[in-house]
């Protein structure tokens, strides 16, 4: 999938089904709190830190050490709880978890011994957690719990999503009897047929700009154009909040020129829009344009009609609420082994591996393996090649290790099958076909046993050979097939006929036939793009899954999660320290 940003080209702007981020409460409780003096309970209070990527906080017997460091960021505090064994704090920290990026946290324990002051060194440390927010959504019961220190208390962290992030809305629009302004200075365009296509626009509140969050396709030759339905989340159109401005601007498409001309505009809210749509009502909205005077000034002209053929407000399960439910994220990894990797054996060549560096396929299945790992339920992951050879006889595709659970594992996998083994050598050419087809047939057959999704991420180090038919296979696939395709360029290579399966600047990638893709699957990003920055890699290769999953489950297949998994009973013998 290619980011359409700022790109008002024909094709609309993909509906969306899932927020940006997904708002969490953490709600902390304490057991078997020690008494830290002599006459009464602990008078306990938490601190929470958001930690940088790339740093790592002190760690002491197990525990983070008493005081932050200095790139920690402090994000709140929890009122203290006086005198209580088992406190259950009232405060709660609302942080906005992201699928794809490792969102590190360490949640603080605290005695209150000097009362009311704010400085950490006057009160008694009792433990703490170190924690990413993908670890505490992917447990059981989203909860985590951690033994503080030596004693048998324990600090619990429990991860609440906020259901409003599920809001999505569901519309669509017309206009009728548009009006176009006239052109003084070119007359032949007056005679021109009108390209109307429609954009959303948001309130920025910061410096009070408009800010464009999506566009509808552009349809030809009318002055009365009815567009496609669409669904995008609240977060996304109003921060959640109905009652924000809500801008919808109509334009006439300039084939040649990236200057479209403005028909007319409506501002209104969510909230409207919604309440004057209710029992099959189709609102009417007038549709202005600000006009010049001759002189000086402007006045507002009416030059048409907004109808809102649809628009309700409707409730999505996200990804999360499947994932709470059980429902497995496998995770699938293709290794390219043909000799665009270069030189075998050579410094060079792109599978060299070194004891004190991670080259970019270690460090790119480390961190996928790490964000991934947080919601698997089971030894699901495997490691594959393709285009390499096995004691000199070419394969076009090869499953190297099954049944493999983490980065760890598939990071050993891949030492032990490529860089460290005697059998392996490159070969070529690459073809991407078998791979996907292997990934579409797994994935359906363990979907028939037990709720899951698969993405299979393919590190490629040049291009494939075998476009056509790969692409009749991921439009099949995206039908049929509970999977995501991340393609992840490595090196310098030429990729250009691997970014076409991502589609073009006219939309959705079609098959042989000319039928466009059922849902868009496959992803795009190369290790040249962030300058070999793993992390920015893999965030961005993994930024669009949440969509895709919920576009499988709940809009293609109508299937609900299923209950959620209650946490564990904690107590000091089955809590780690």
């Amino acid at each position: 999938m290619k980011h359409r940003k700022q790109d008002f080209g024909k094709a609309a702007w993909s509906s969306k089904v899932t927020a940006p981020v997904i708002k969490v409460d953490l709600v902390i409780r304490c057991k078997q709190l020690p008494k830290k003096d002599l006459l009464s309970q602990a008078d306990a209070f938490c601190v929470l830190w958001r930690v940088p990527n790339g740093y790592t906080p002190k760690i002491v017997h197990g525990m983070p050490c008493k005081l932050p460091g200095r790139q920690e960021e402090e994000r709140g505090r929890t009122e203290v709880a006086r005198a209580c064994v088992h406190p259950t704090f009232k405060h709660r920290f609302r942080l906005e978890y992201s699928f794809h990026e490792e969102q590190t946290f360490v949640l603080r324990a605290y005695n209150e011994d000097l009362r009311y002051s704010t400085d950490l060194k006057e009160h008694d440390y009792l433990g703490g957690c170190l924690f990413t927010l993908g670890q505490l959504m992917g447990a059981r019961g989203c909860t985590l719990a951690k033994r503080l220190g030596h004693e048998r208390a324990i600090l619990i962290v429990t991860g609440e999503e906020i259901i409003e992030t599920r809001e999505v809305l569901e519309f669509r629009f017309s206009c009728q009897d548009l009006v176009k302004e006239r052109n003084i200075i070119d007359q032949s365009k007056v005679l021109d047929q009108c390209r109307p296509y429609f954009r959303l626009e948001r309130l920025n509140n910061e410096d009070q700009s408009w800010e464009v969050v999506w566009k509808s396709e552009v349809l030809k030759d009318t002055l009365d154009p009815t567009w496609s339905h669409a669904r995008l989340p609240l977060q996304l159109l109003c921060h959640d909040n109905q009652s924000n401005p809500l801008k919808i601007t109509i334009w006439d498409y300039e084939k040649h020129s990236n200057n479209h001309n403005l028909l007319g505009f409506v501002e209104t809210t969510v909230a409207e829009i919604v309440d004057k749509a209710k029992d099959g009502g189709i609102p009417v909205f007038i549709v202005m344009r600000e006009k010049k005077k001759l002189f000086r000034g402007s006045k507002l002209k009416h030059v048409g009609l907004l109808k809102v053929l649809k628009a309700t407000v409707i409730q999505i399960p996200s990804m999360l609420q499947y994932l709470s439910g059980g429902c497995s994220l496998d995770l699938m990894i293709g290794i390219d082994c043909t000799t665009s990797n270069g030189e075998w054996g050579s410094e060079k060549n792109m599978h060299f591996s070194a004891s004190h560096w991670l080259n970019d396929y270690q460090a790119g299945i480390v961190q996928l393996g790490s964000i991934a790992e947080n919601f698997a339920r089971g030894k699901n992951s495997s490691l594959w090649g393709i285009g390499g050879k096995l004691n000199d006889k070419y394969f076009r595709c090869h499953c190297f290790e099954d049944r493999l659970c983490g980065g760890k594992e598939l990071l050993q996998a891949y030492d032990d099958n490529i860089p460290d083994s005697s059998d392996f050598s490159l070969g070529e050419p690459a073809f991407l076909r078998p791979l996907i087809q292997s990934a579409t047939f797994r994935t359906i057959k363990a979907s028939k046993k037990r709720q899951c999704y698969t993405v299979l991420t393919v590190f490629i180090a040049g291009d494939i050979v075998d476009l056509p038919e790969t692409v009749d296979l991921i439009c099949t696939a995206a039908e049929d097939a509970p999977l995501s395709i991340v393609l992840i360029g490595v090196g310098n290579g030429d990729f250009t006929q691997v970014q076409k399966l991502c589609g073009d600047e006219n939309g959705r990638i079609r098959d042989s036939r000319g039928i466009p893709v059922a849902r868009e699957i496959v992803t795009f990003v190369s290790f040249k793009q962030f300058a070999g920055n793993a992390t920015e890699v893999i965030a961005a290769a993994l930024k669009n899954i949440p969509e895709q999953f919920v576009e499988y489950h709940a809009v293609m297949n109508g299937s609900k999660p299923l209950p959620a998994i209650p946490p564990p009973k904690f107590d000091e013998k089955s809590t780690k320290r």
